[in-house]
């Protein structure tokens, strides 16, 4: 009983904060947000080829195990944020264009 008031507390603060952030941001803010959320999304696109690519090897590593799987993908999580922020995939430019029609108009709502 007492978790699920906890939980049901928990969500509640959360819609508020959410709600009260989105609120009181200007249109810049939101700008940047979205920015930021389309070059996380590039970065997780990139992550998944990444982490594609090294299941299709062919041969078996010499120390293949648990320790090196977790190994590679910490390694293709920081590869793939580091890749997106230095190339341009144009996955990020092309989210940020399609979505900052909505933040412009919610702005002058």
């Amino acid at each position: 009983m007492e978790k699920n008031n906890i939980t049901s507390k928990v969500n509640f603060s959360i819609e508020q904060a959410l709600n009260g952030n989105l609120k009181f941001k200007s249109s810049d803010d939101k700008l940047k947000d979205l920015k930021n959320v389309a070059n996380q999304f590039e970065s997780i696109f990139v992550n998944q080829l990444l982490k594609q690519s090294r299941q299709s090897k062919i041969a078996e590593g010499m120390f293949n195990s648990k320790a090196e799987d977790t190994f590679n993908a910490l390694i293709d999580k920081e590869y793939a944020s580091i890749l997106s922020e230095k190339s341009n995939f144009g996955i990020a430019e092309a989210l940020f264009d399609q979505f900052k029609l909505n933040v412009s108009a919610e702005s002058t709502k």
